[in-house]
């Protein structure tokens, strides 16, 4: 009954055409999910309620867009040939590959890693932001990239060092096309919610949950800043037939960006763990050591499910009924997921965007 009235008291303060239009906007981005469960259900009713918000704070997002152009031709391509051409791939810095040494290596010391990181101011201060944020929410303040290791340790932060770097790499992508700041947002969201999930389910690492769900769509990414036209063009198929993205990527191009993300992961020796989480996001393998690409995979549905954001999909992937049953996922819980998001996402995004 408590739980009744809180949705009817939070519906009210919409109007009624603007509740009517989240309602029926949220009903088509759920249209591939099939016969939800009660947690589904209440992550659409916070959908709902994200989305008459954003309809009221940002309207022109919201407006009717042409789908009746002609669709641009689009021819496969290989993901290899991409991996290949490195002078189009971001360049890794030296302090990138150095971190990555020392994530590989079983004698890296807090000083060992301290000494490294203090090679990029950038990536100093940043750290110290980040440690000293909510994103932690630690008793004390932290001042020294030493310290920082030894607080939170060597291979939570080195791990967070390498995937947040990362983004950086990815400064100039055109605007035109793709929007960063909303790419970003449900970037950190998903990892946010993966953080999340890994504590209350107690499985994996929150860094690592954290930087496989930033990075997660890193495929993308590296499509629309290689092939630009190309990739465009399969999100122009994919918003006119009304499909999910990844799918269309499949048929179009042979390929989806998981998998190119993987590949890219790969290429640049991320920890497995990371790889895997990026390669299965869409469609995990139950099985794993790790569950790092479990909680993506359920963050990624759940992120996109209350439309924080966007990554160019619009449509909310149906989660493996496996994965998501072994999650135990209740109402209640769904409920814990969200609380507070927007004040976490909030600080987190100030952290990592303003580099």
């Amino acid at each position: 009954m408590a739980e009744e009235s809180a949705r009817v008291k939070a519906e009210q303060g919409f109007a009624p055409e603007t509740l009517e239009a989240a309602k029926k906007l949220l009903k088509k981005r759920f249209k591939f999910i099939k016969n939800p469960d009660d947690s589904l259900k209440r992550l659409a009713r916070h959908g709902v309620e994200r989305l008459a918000a954003d309809m009221v704070a940002n309207p022109h997002r919201y407006g009717r867009f042409d789908t009746d152009s002609p669709l641009p031709e689009v021819h496969a391509l290989d993901p290899l040939d991409i991996l290949r051409h490195d002078h189009q791939l971001p360049a890794l810095p030296q302090v990138f590959l150095e971190l990555q040494q020392a994530i590989s290596s079983r004698s890296t010391s807090a000083d060992d890693l301290a000494n490294i990181i203090s090679q990029d101011p950038g990536l100093t201060a940043f750290l110290l932001r980040m440690v000293n944020s909510a994103f932690y929410s630690l008793p004390m303040q932290i001042d020294t990239i030493s310290r920082a290791v030894t607080v939170v340790g060597v291979n939570q932060l080195s791990t967070l060092a390498v995937g947040t770097s990362v983004m950086s790499l990815f400064k100039d992508v055109p605007a035109e096309v793709i929007n960063m700041e909303q790419f970003w947002k449900h970037s950190i969201c998903c990892g946010l919610i993966a953080r999340r999930l890994c504590r209350i389910t107690g499985q994996g690492d929150p860094e690592r949950a954290f930087v496989s769900g930033l990075l997660h769509d890193i495929g993308q990414l590296i499509l629309l800043q290689v092939e630009p036209e190309r990739a465009t063009a399969v999100h122009a198929h994919a918003m006119a037939k009304d499909a999910v993205l990844f799918v269309e990527e499949k048929e179009l191009l042979g390929f989806d960006h998981a998998t190119l993300g993987g590949m890219l992961l790969r290429k640049w020796n991320f920890p497995y763990v990371l790889v895997s989480a990026v390669l299965e996001h869409h469609h995990p393998k139950m099985g794993h050591k790790d569950a790092e690409p479990l909680l993506v995979h359920c963050a990624e549905t759940i992120a996109t499910g209350l439309g924080v954001g966007s990554s160019g999909e619009f449509f909310v992937q149906p989660p493996s009924l496996e994965v998501w049953n072994a999650m135990n996922f209740t109402p209640e819980l769904m409920d814990e997921m969200v609380e507070d998001l927007d004040e976490e996402l909030e600080e987190a995004f100030a952290v990592l965007i303003d580099q």
